[in-house]
């Protein structure tokens, strides 16, 4: 019986402990955002326009620069191509592996001997 009052007595701190940090970091983050709202209203609002003018309509976007986005996400998808990213390949995983891994597969199958030798 005292076995239960001891592990009732261990969850109730715990708890408490975790809800009493959790209350911490609440109160921490919700003073961050007041200072961080107090100071957005002394620079005068610089950081709106800077995100009107990003989320802002998208034909608004210099010629130049969206050529430039667009051959960078062609480049990268083209990266990952060939790093065989599971999203990007072509073949069914398990019909056409690599060397590497049948190499790897022939080893996990096999028993292993002394001296290297595989039975």
């Amino acid at each position: 019986m005292i076995a239960v009052w001891v592990g009732l007595e261990l969850t109730i701190y715990g708890m408490a402990l975790v809800f009493g940090l959790l209350a911490v970091l609440w109160g921490v983050i919700s003073l961050l955002v007041r200072l961080d709202a107090r100071v957005a209203r002394q620079s005068g609002g610089a950081s709106r326009a800077v995100t009107a003018r990003v989320a802002g309509d998208p034909g608004a976007l210099d010629p130049a620069l969206l050529a430039a986005i667009v051959i960078a996400c062609r480049a990268h998808r083209m990266t990952r191509r060939k790093q065989a990213a599971p999203e990007m390949r072509i073949h069914e995983p398990g019909s056409l592996p690599s060397r590497w891994v049948g190499s790897g597969r022939t080893r996990q199958n096999r028993s292993w001997a002394p001296g290297g030798r595989y039975a």
